[in-house]
């Protein structure tokens, strides 16, 4: 987890995230960021995860650094792969020196892929914001969008094995902006809003492949999603226990028939994090970078 030291609403981003307010920022607002992300982290710390926190590289302007899931995402082995990101600012974070600090923390991480070349070709694929995986089943889904190029995801999946599950989204006339927004899988159960997913032979594609997977669909609406109950994400603690991460807006919005069946797989953890939600553009999932 990234602390957001020059948090601020990004306006590189604002054109293609209808998540990300337009409101003119004030100057509490990083200060906002910053308790919203200690408790957080602390939260989750407190629950028995063990959590790298770490602060960017200050002498970039790096506004959304508090989301490193975008331009970085760990494997197994301690392997990890590097992408092309949309905006240019959010290029800076790379350059963080989160390697070199992780490293001191006894992390030794190799890269083995980079993509951040296809930049040069107007070419995106932000992470695991751009992609969903399912880990223990090697299947990869992917929202199109400006940040999620369908050839990088289909090289991505070949270069490390995944089986590619591609669709589109809609959300208030746009393509949202990223998979990770509008679904989660986790160990038993993925959290999708199907709703946004208009084409129905896509539809169907997605329930298939999450139905063969063993999983138990727990389809959110539109509204849920704007809350950010799709952008979650399930974590084990020290004692391999799974603990399902969101925002205490996200958690809110759970039906009690959702919540049974979500607490029949896992605990939830949750925070307010509205600051950074409502600014960033972003949630729970996007601020953290799981490590394997």
């Amino acid at each position: 987890m990234i602390s957001p030291e020059k948090f601020r609403s990004n306006e590189f981003t604002m054109n293609d995230n209808v998540f990300q307010s337009k409101e003119v920022v004030d100057s509490k607002v990083s200060v906002k960021a910053i308790e919203e992300f200690e408790k957080l982290k602390n939260t989750i710390s407190d629950h028995g995860v063990s959590v790298y926190s770490l602060k960017g590289d200050s002498s970039n302007d790096t506004p959304d650094a508090v989301f490193p899931n975008n331009w970085i995402s760990f494997h197994h082995n301690n392997n990890a792969v590097i992408y092309p990101m949309f905006a240019e600012n959010r290029r800076l974070e790379r350059q963080s020196g989160i390697l070199r600090k992780l490293s001191e923390k006894g992390i030794n991480i190799e890269i083995t892929h980079d993509y951040s070349s296809y930049e040069n070709q107007n070419k995106f694929l932000e992470g695991t914001g751009s992609m969903v995986l399912n880990r223990k089943n090697k299947i990869a889904y992917c929202a199109l969008s400006n940040r999620s190029d369908e050839e990088l995801f289909m090289k991505f999946c070949n270069d490390l094995n995944y089986s590619p599950v591609l669709f589109n989204s809609i959300y208030e006339s746009k393509p949202i902006y990223h998979t990770n927004v509008l679904m989660s899988i986790c160990n038993n159960f993925s959290i999708i809003c199907l709703e946004s997913v208009k084409n129905q032979d896509e539809k169907n594609n997605i329930i298939k492949s999450l139905e063969d997977s063993e999983l138990d669909i727990i389809d959110i609406s539109y509204d849920q999603m704007s809350s950010y109950l799709g952008n979650c994400i399930q974590l084990i603690d020290k004692d391999l226990n799974p603990k399902l991460v969101m925002s205490s807006s996200a958690f809110s919005s759970i039906k009690p028939d959702q919540l049974s069946r979500i607490l029949k797989h896992t605990e939830i953890i949750h925070s307010d994090i509205k600051t950074i939600e409502n600014y960033g553009g972003g949630s729970a999932r996007c601020m953290i970078a799981e490590i394997y």
